[in-house]
């Protein structure tokens, strides 16, 4: 049976709708994970970046850290994607390189949105008072934030365990030593054994 172009209702007006690839659906994440952020961030009453002209923020500077593009805590966000890659295929070695972009685009989504809510920000017990003090991210730092997750992805997706659990050691011991800061020091501040 042919298909009649000028039928409105024939049987291709039923077909569903081409299924999109992985590396289309990785993509497709990314930039719903970014518009997501940005309605967030701005539901939040976060400012979009610092109005100092500055690109990245030195451990200096605390003020500048999570309103500034980049910031020590980057190499955090770049060490996340990489972990993530290299959990999520462990757990599912089935998946392709675009399916685990999606799995760490997701996660680091989702951590963004927990981690800047305001009792969030608050368990990390820094001083409320205090003006130089974290008040969650700004708009620029938390799309920079997701960005480096998917650098860090895309690392580890040339990488297998060691190297990626090297580098993230490596990592933790240079912004410990750095900025007295880092995922150990940053659970540890939150469940009140650091300050």
């Amino acid at each position: 049976m042919r298909h009649d172009p000028s039928a409105p209702f024939g049987r291709d007006a039923l077909a569903a709708p081409p299924r999109l690839g992985a590396r289309q659906r990785a993509i497709a994440l990314l930039v719903g994970a970014m518009a997501v952020k940005l309605a967030y961030f701005a539901a939040l009453g976060r400012p979009i970046g610092c109005d100092c002209g500055l690109i990245w923020a030195m451990p200096d500077d605390p003020a500048l850290n999570s309103q500034v593009m980049l910031d020590p805590y980057t190499l955090m966000h770049l060490v996340s994607g990489m972990l993530v890659i290299a959990l999520v295929r462990r757990i599912r070695p089935d998946w392709g390189p675009w399916t685990l972009m999606g799995a760490a685009i997701v996660s680091s989504t989702i951590w963004e949105l927990v981690e800047n809510l305001p009792p969030v920000v608050a368990a990390f017990n820094y001083d409320p008072f205090d003006p130089l003090t974290y008040s969650g991210d700004s708009i620029l730092n938390a799309m920079a934030d997701g960005l480096a997750v998917a650098a860090g992805a895309l690392l580890a997706l040339r990488m297998r365990g060691l190297p990626i659990l090297m580098a993230a050691l490596a990592v933790e011991i240079a912004l410990s030593l750095w900025i007295a800061d880092g995922f150990a020091i940053g659970i540890l501040r939150a469940l009140g054994f650091w300050s």
